[in-house]
């Protein structure tokens, strides 16, 4: 009789702590399978003593590797069981658990929508497929058929990419089949921008709401996002040597981190900024260094007013009285028309970066058109100068009654 025995995979494993955002730390199973090397949670230290995990240890490896004997006329096979190669939606979960969660420190909005894409996009589509099956084709296909934009695709393409980095970097994975997707980011059409003439007509027309008025400017000549213009506090305002701090971010009604380090940046704050953030602190109940500078009356300061309903009840106005019939305006918009209007003023690549808080000069060049240098604030300056003097226009006053918000 022949006897016919498959290479044994079993292994001793590893036994170590993790420690968690929540609760006490657990005793973790991890062992070498092929290409991967898979974990199990066995227990919190509190429950399990190092004997007791051990022991726990060794059953699940017994079972997870226990042999099966066939008889037949000729031939004993003695099979070896492995456990099944991990899915999209097991190491998604992880993921979401170790980088998502309320308390991983990414700022909310990005945290957010990385959330509703593995929910409303990824899981959908691939959450049920063994991750080995993957292959790099077939998503750049599934990417293509989508009715997004490219920006949009791009996201997804980062997203899922993201799912298969976090396994590398527990060494529970060793390969990125979404590296290689190709998906471009450019935009086929390029979003609308306001020029300078524009900006500084609708500034006139928002003049009797003060508020809106104060957020606008900044979003016009300082580039912030509007998660940042709204998350303002007045100690962020140093008065006596012109600069602005960016400590956090407000969106939908949550304080969080800036997007990142890097835009977190002082910025240099140009003259007519600072004098309107001045009649404004002036004007407001709401004045102590943590009050918030946009403070909301119906919360009683202590929320922000809500950006979106400020820019569709104040500025959308304030547009068409200017005339202006410009699609899909919005307070990025301003952010956008900073970084055209900062290279069409001269400014050179790195400033522009800088002033931007951009990693990358392909983000600036492409998406877009610590210490505050002579070279940022003379380009700040003469992007304020650039709209304050349009030919044939007054000089802008900045001393004017102060309105309310509708």
């Amino acid at each position: 009789m022949n006897v016919v025995k498959r290479r044994e995979r079993y292994q001793n494993g590893s036994l170590t702590i993790e420690s968690r955002k929540r609760g006490s730390d657990v005793w973790v199973l991890r062992w070498q399978n092929g290409r991967f090397r898979p974990k199990k949670i066995l227990g919190s230290v509190k429950e399990l003593t190092k004997a007791g995990a051990q022991k726990q240890a060794r059953e699940f490896l017994h079972l997870a590797f226990s042999e099966k004997v066939e008889h037949g006329d000729s031939v004993t096979v003695v099979a070896v069981q492995t456990p099944p190669a991990p899915t999209v939606a097991d190491f998604a979960a992880q993921l979401r658990e170790e980088e998502l969660g309320p308390n991983s420190g990414r700022a909310e909005k990005p945290r957010k929508a990385y959330l509703s894409i593995l929910e409303n996009y990824i899981l959908p589509k691939w959450g049920s497929y063994d991750v080995t099956s993957i292959k790099t084709k077939e998503v750049a296909d599934w990417l293509k058929s989508l009715p997004l934009a490219n920006g949009s695709k791009a996201k997804l393409r980062e997203v899922f990419s993201k799912i298969f980095r976090h396994a590398m970097y527990n060494q529970i994975y060793k390969e990125n089949p979404i590296a290689l997707v190709r998906q471009k980011r450019k935009k086929d059409n390029q979003p609308e921008i306001l020029e300078g003439s524009e900006i500084l007509a609708t500034l006139r027309q928002l003049e009797e709401v003060r508020p809106v008025h104060t957020a606008f400017l900044i979003g016009s000549l300082m580039g912030l996002r509007r998660s940042e213009i709204f998350g303002l506090k007045w100690r962020d305002v140093d008065f006596d040597r012109s600069i602005l701090h960016i400590r956090r971010s407000y969106v939908d009604g949550v304080e969080g981190n800036g997007k990142n380090d890097g835009s977190k940046r002082p910025l240099p704050v140009p003259s007519q900024v600072l004098e309107a953030l001045n009649t404004l602190k002036a004007s407001s109940k709401y004045a102590a260094d943590d009050d918030w500078v946009f403070a909301s009356d119906f919360h009683f300061g202590k929320k922000p007013l809500w950006p979106g309903t400020l820019w569709r009840r104040n500025v959308i106005p304030a547009l068409a009285r200017a005339g202006i019939t410009k699609p899909n305006l919005g307070w990025h918009t301003l952010r956008r028309s900073f970084a055209s209007l900062l290279l069409s003023e001269g400014a050179n690549l790195r400033t522009s970066m800088e002033l931007m808080r951009h990693s990358t000069a392909e983000m600036t060049l492409g998406t877009y058109a610590q210490s505050v240098g002579r070279d940022n604030r003379s380009a700040s300056e003469r992007v304020a100068s650039s709209i304050f003097t349009v030919p044939g226009s007054d000089p802008f006053v900045t001393q004017m009654e102060i309105g309310g918000v509708s």
